[in-house]
């Protein structure tokens, strides 16, 4: 019986979809944490609170994922898929109504429903979701050149990159995680080695099954990204709310990146999420080991928390605390505060969204690897740095956005200052346009000065090419011998969309000044991968 209600809710989903009026928006995938995924698009001006998004499952749009919060260009998600492994660039589509006729009212996107989705606890269903375990493909490929024609000092850089992602290997529970990348100078006299220009930054494959995940190769991990890649192993276990892991290998080269077997490091790992229907926290604490050649380079604490209360607020807050010293080889075993950064997003209506900041940071000090330089960078004193951000939609067209930043350091006898204020104004003066207008004021112990820019981006061809018109103007005083600098800097882009997901970019900026003339110019082809 069940089944049968299955097929007949997809019969009435899909005819339905057909039959409605509108138009389908995509966007993608940015981030994801234990409880949410974060999507962006072109502008969510369309898009309310609650509102489902879709993925494409097997040529079928499926619900995956409701909107809990947004922002001028990206959404706060939480799955409805459950057991789904979201990957970053992964398309999502939102469904726009046309507006509704008297005569005809506009039938809403529907929620297609698959055995994927419905929670049961029969032992058929759970072997048919084993096997239907379908591969997930997500890559990229890109190749760029830019160069910079300047009297006497031209030069060319070219860059290729790869990111190519694979879950469910052959319909297993095998996956793989690919981001490699090669860059090179040109026309500039420099002494580089291969290594210098070619980067790993991901090479990995992993497993996953019934709460065990684990991962060999060079790789990130999410909930300890403040510690870069690790070279190695790395283990998790997840058992209801309750997340214990651990990683065992060595750190990249400090200087090519390359793989070093003497700087060693292994770390543990806890962590706590909930997800509820108006709120939703995620915390975590590491303890992590780093050696170079056999000695302790740093031990540390990591702890990071992240937590939502209801729709309106979000809490973010992370410190990082040292646990080893060793000066003029005096060692010492006591917690020292290397760094702390809490924010906290408010949304007191829903036109209105503020963010503020604060990051305290001492110079992370690795007592093998520096031993050179340890006097120097205990004497620098801690920067500390205070932001404050604010949105107001003003109208469903026009948006004006706002930020200050305050950072200043004990040993610097002036503060380093920076207000920022912009307007966007969409569909500007027809439905296919927009227009940005900036200023910015900086100010620091060295120099003065402001920044005044404007935007102005066209879609044409059904999205299948952007055009963007820039221009900043730039003036800075500098203290002491007062001088000036002004500059002129416009700029063009066509953002070329030849197929679904083949791109090509061409930019241009120019830089004018009273006595000299800069000229830059980008191309770059974009090849995305992904299955059905």
């Amino acid at each position: 019986m069940k089944k049968l209600l299955l097929i007949l809710i997809s019969i009435w989903a899909v005819s339905s979809l057909n039959a409605q009026e509108g138009e389908w928006y995509q966007g993608s995938v940015t981030f994801t944490s234990a409880a949410n995924v974060y999507v962006r698009f072109e502008s969510t001006r369309d898009i309310k609170e609650g509102d489902t998004l879709y993925v494409a499952i097997e040529g079928k749009r499926i619900a995956a994922l409701q909107v809990k919060k947004k922002s001028s260009l990206s959404c706060v998600t939480v799955p409805l898929l459950t057991g789904r492994t979201w990957l970053t660039g992964e398309t999502v589509s939102y469904f726009k109504k046309a507006e509704a006729k008297a005569t005809a009212p506009v039938v809403p996107p529907p929620i297609v429903v698959t055995e994927d989705n419905v929670s049961t606890d029969t032992t058929s269903t759970k072997n048919k979701q084993d096997k239907i375990r379908k591969p997930l493909i997500n890559g990229r490929f890109s190749a760029s050149t830019n160069a910079s024609l300047t009297d006497g000092e031209d030069y060319q850089r070219i860059r290729l990159g790869l990111t190519f992602n694979v879950n469910n290997i052959g319909g297993g529970y095998f996956s793989t995680q690919n981001y490699i990348t090669y860059r090179h100078r040109y026309g500039v006299d420099q002494t580089t080695g291969f290594y210098d220009d070619f980067k790993i930054y991901a090479l990995a494959l992993g497993y996953d099954r019934n709460g065990h995940s684990v991962y060999f190769g060079r790789r990130i991990s999410n909930r300890i990204a403040n510690l870069g890649a690790i070279d190695g192993l790395q283990y998790e276990k997840k058992s209801g709310n309750w997340v214990a892991g651990a990683f065992a290998g060595s750190r990249p080269d400090h200087i090519n990146y390359t793989f070093n077997p003497d700087l060693l490091q292994g770390g543990i790992l806890l962590g706590y999420e909930s997800q509820g229907e108006k709120s939703s926290t995620q915390t975590s604490v590491a303890w992590v080991e780093q050696r170079n050649s056999g000695k302790t380079d740093r031990r540390f604490a990591y702890m990071q928390h992240n937590s939502s209360l209801g729709k309106r607020i979000n809490i973010f807050g992370s410190l990082e605390m040292d646990m080893y010293q060793n000066v003029r080889d005096t060692i010492q075993h006591k917690l020292q505060l290397t760094g702390a950064y809490f924010s906290i997003r408010f949304r007191p209506i829903r036109s209105v969204n503020i963010t503020a900041s604060y990051d305290n940071r001492r110079n992370v000090i690795f007592y093998e690897s520096q031993r050179t330089y340890i006097d120097q960078l205990l004497n620098q004193e801690t920067r500390q740095g205070y932001r404050l951000q604010a949105g107001w939609q003003v109208w469903k067209t026009i948006n004006i956005n706002g930020s200050v930043f305050y950072r200043f350091q004990e040993n610097q006898t002036k503060p380093t200052k920076n207000q920022v204020l912009s307007l966007s104004v969409s569909r500007f003066p027809t439905g296919n346009m927009s227009l940005n207008l900036n200023v910015n004021t900086l100010e620091s112990y060295y120099f003065k000065g402001n920044i005044y820019g404007a935007r102005l981006n066209q879609s044409l061809l059904k999205g299948r090419l952007g055009l963007e018109f820039n221009y900043r103007r730039v003036d800075y005083t500098f203290f002491g011998g007062e001088q000036k600098l002004k500059q002129d800097i416009p700029g063009f882009s066509a953002n070329i969309n030849m197929a679904r997901l083949t791109t090509l970019i061409f930019s241009y900026e120019g830089t004018f000044e009273a006595d000299r003339k800069y000229h830059r110019y980008f191309i770059t082809a974009i090849q995305r991968f992904k299955n059905k």
